[in-house]
């Protein structure tokens, strides 16, 4: 029996999960093998969010897809969670729809990753076809030298128009 208090060994079980792969909240994007997230897939996040509501649990399969995808089991009790989950393409989007029903699933919504656009899918005698939505603004990655010079543009104008506080006298050290 260890002298450790019962919160010091919760904490390193939780930290110890965490390394091991899961991601700790539910609605944020895992971060997969040091990739981050590219602009087209925040996109999506933020789609999910509005479509889905807050509790949005971001699937791995999302990184890399080209399609993603809003589904909620259906289940008789309370209120499932909501998952985006990613696929390589429409045709597998398609039969992801097709076998939803029949699975217990419910497809809330449709996403794009290519064009930044949300789909609505329209299943017609076994056969899906996909409505492109408006394009959505992707935020574009700016350049780390475009980000420097606009926070010494920003250092300088605030520079300029700080007050100096009469305790502080114009410096920062110590009395």
């Amino acid at each position: 029996m260890s002298d450790e208090p019962e919160y010091l060994k919760a904490l390193k079980r939780t930290q110890e999960r965490q390394k091991a792969g899961g991601s700790g909240k539910p609605g944020t994007a895992p971060a997969s093998k040091g990739q981050s997230v590219t602009p087209a897939e925040r996109e999506a996040h933020r789609w999910a969010r509005e479509v889905g509501g807050k509790e949005v649990r971001i699937a791995p399969s999302v990184t890399g897809a080209k399609v993603a995808f809003l589904v909620r089991p259906i289940t008789p009790f309370g209120t499932p969670p909501v998952t985006l989950e990613g696929l390589q393409g429409r045709e597998a989007l398609a039969e992801r729809i097709k076998s939803a029903p029949g699975a217990g699933e419910e497809i809330l919504g449709c996403f794009e990753l290519t064009t930044g656009r949300p789909l609505t899918p329209d299943v017609q005698e076994g056969k899906v076809t996909f409505t492109a939505g408006a394009p959505r603004e992707i935020m574009k990655a700016q350049s780390p030298e475009r980000m420097i010079r606009l926070a010494a543009k920003q250092a300088e104008e605030l520079a300029k128009t700080r007050k100096v506080d009469d305790r502080d006298k114009g410096g920062r050290g110590r009395r």
